[in-house]
């Protein structure tokens, strides 16, 4: 009796559908006993359009210590949100400059008109990113007066971000503008600068690039070599390949994000391997890099990996099957 009731119940696992399998992983994940875990779970299925998904993450954002504020805040950013809501809004003003971060990239990326106020405030916040992404949204409103200001920002990096988003807009000058920034620190600063040049399309920086595939530090030759794909130049592939297997588990989630943002099909099978990365951010990036661009293909693995003993690379596949 017991041998038959075994084999039963093998037979009923074995009739589970892939889709109804991954449909309980997050289903298990979005109650799981860690916030970690319902985050990830909850930002999956609002992207697959489920609204549980957003509520979650809002409760999270209301309620929980400033980390998993942060945490959820970017997971409705990640996941689309751009309704500014009143939690949204009272979060812009947070005591925590992090979680001040996190709600203005989702005010950014909004079109409400309580918007515009928000972010004007921004650009006077004693926190540098905050101005920064409060630039960028303004962008999109495109409040030049605004963006000029940014110009003489206290800190390169919001110059920088403002001088490549003017340019962007048709504003002369910007690329001098970004390499006499460069001029002013040190190289190992340098990635975000040489990446504003090439969203420029300004292909005099390719020497520069080239050399700092060979120069730079780790880093900065992952930057250099996404600088290179947006000019579309495939030269520091080879470097974007190697860096992915590099022993610092942080090169290797910098290069995975860069294989996210770029489709590279001669990574497909690096990034397969990087699925199982000991570093768990590496491998749920490896998974949403390839879901991205060549998930028909992976169909396969992203069933095997819904059985990891991992529960957020269970969630990441199982998030990556169901958007095939």
């Amino acid at each position: 009796m017991k041998k038959f009731l075994s084999l039963t119940v093998l037979l009923l696992l074995a009739c589970v559908s892939p889709e109804s399998k991954a449909k309980r992983v997050l289903d298990r994940g979005l109650t799981d006993a860690s916030p970690i875990i319902r985050v990830s779970a909850a930002k999956s299925l609002m992207e697959l359009g489920d609204t549980r998904g957003n509520e979650v993450l809002k409760e999270m954002a209301v309620d929980g210590e400033p980390d998993m504020q942060v945490t959820a805040l970017n997971a409705l950013y990640e996941a689309g949100q751009t309704e500014l809501d009143p939690v949204i809004i009272s979060l812009c003003n947070s005591p925590s400059t992090q979680v001040r971060e996190a709600a203005y990239r989702i005010a950014a990326s909004s079109d409400a008109q309580e918007a515009r106020t928000i972010l004007l405030q921004g650009v006077d916040d004693e926190y540098t990113r905050v101005r920064e992404v409060a630039y960028s949204g303004l962008a999109r409103l495109e409040e030049m007066d605004a963006l000029l200001q940014g110009l003489r920002d206290p800190e390169p990096q919001v110059r920088i971000a403002v001088a490549r988003t003017l340019g962007k807009l048709g504003a002369e000058g910007m690329s001098e503008f970004i390499r006499d920034e460069l001029k002013r620190f040190q190289p190992d600063l340098w990635g975000r600068g040489i990446k504003a040049l090439a969203e420029l399309g300004d292909t005099t920086a390719v020497p520069l690039l080239m050399r700092l595939l060979q120069e730079g530090t780790e880093e900065l030759r992952v930057d250099a070599a996404e600088a290179l794909l947006i000019l579309n130049d495939e030269s520091g592939v080879p470097v974007l390949l190697r860096s992915l297997r590099s022993k610092d588990p942080f090169v290797r989630i910098r290069t995975v994000e860069v294989l996210k943002r770029h489709d590279v099909p001669s990574s497909y099978d690096v990034l397969k391997v990087a699925t199982v990365d000991e570093y768990i951010n590496v491998a749920v990036k490896a998974v949403e890099a390839l879901a991205k661009h060549d998930a028909e293909n992976q169909r396969k693995h992203f069933v095997e990996l819904m059985d990891s003993s991992n529960v957020l690379l269970r969630i990441s596949a199982a998030a990556a099957y169901l958007r095939i």
